[in-house]
């Protein structure tokens, strides 16, 4: 994919640059203020055709400050700046992220039905696949996964499917397939927690133990991780412990995209604390 992305831009980008840097040349050749004028505008060109790239950078950036509202609004103009579909994907979601289904599944929606390159409308289908979800139609979503990965295989992909199964609650399924997926990469964080987990759900709790350990190595950053790792040593009777990753998965904001609410962790927190108290 690298490389066929090299090639368009040897064929497109480069000639238009060239021809550009020979007109302002020749126009300095010709007259100096002629000249100054043509870098002008040519430098003016330049930033309004990449103004995209400036949106998706400042975008990224204020998504990592957590800044939701200004990274949304610039991935929507970065969105409707170029033919691109990445900060398409990326806006698209981001309002799946904060709870905006309709305009998310709109976004979405449009890709699929578009003429983009195939592995962009992979991903158009994936993210579509949670919105459908977070709308109720969990049935729909496992099904559009599905085809998805008939089509094309990433770890993205089975973490999502992989968890969908969990939360359908056809164990047996889960746990077979989130070992397929363990299998095709066994150090994706969000594998590790589904299958951790799935072996929790169906008793084996020395197998869940296991798959945690690893995980934990990986210093995971989304909270399920945490609490469904307390939850296992709960179980376990290893209460301190429980208490402890309890309350790392409390140090986290949640997404709309997580199936954790903060009233789970809380009151998880006050049982540990309860059946630690008792027992002093």
């Amino acid at each position: 994919m690298l490389m066929k992305g090299l090639i368009v831009m040897k064929k497109k980008f480069p000639i238009k640059i060239v021809a550009s840097l020979a007109v302002v040349f020749f126009s300095f050749l010709y007259d100096a203020t002629l000249g100054k004028v043509v870098l002008g505008v040519f430098i003016v060109y330049m930033l309004f055709s990449s103004r995209n790239t400036f949106y998706e950078i400042f975008a990224t950036k204020a998504y990592k400050k957590g800044d939701m509202e200004k990274a949304v609004s610039l991935f929507e103009k970065a969105s409707k700046s170029t033919q691109n579909p990445r900060p398409k994907i990326s806006y698209g979601y981001l309002l799946l992220k904060i709870g905006e289904l309709d305009k998310a599944s709109q976004v979405f929606k449009e890709m699929i039905d578009s003429d983009i390159d195939e592995d962009s409308k992979i991903k158009a289908k994936s993210n579509y696949a949670l919105v459908l979800w977070k709308s109720g139609e969990l049935d729909s979503a496992i099904n559009l996964l599905e085809e998805v990965l008939s089509e094309y295989t990433s770890s993205v992909v089975y973490g999502s499917l992989g968890y969908l199964y969990i939360l359908k609650g056809d164990l047996e399924k889960a746990v077979e397939f989130n070992k397929e997926a363990y299998d095709y990469n066994s150090s994706d964080p969000i594998i590790l927690d589904n299958l951790g987990n799935a072996y929790y759900l169906i008793g084996e709790l020395s197998k869940s133990e296991e798959i945690y350990k690893e995980l934990m190595n990986l210093n995971p950053q989304f909270p399920e991780a945490y609490y469904n790792y307390s939850l296992l040593l709960k179980k376990l009777g290893k209460l301190d412990e429980a208490l402890d990753f309890m309350k790392k998965a409390n140090n986290f904001n949640l997404s709309f995209l997580s199936n954790l609410t903060k009233a789970n962790i809380e009151n998880q927190l006050k049982e540990i604390e309860d059946v630690i108290a008792r027992e002093q």
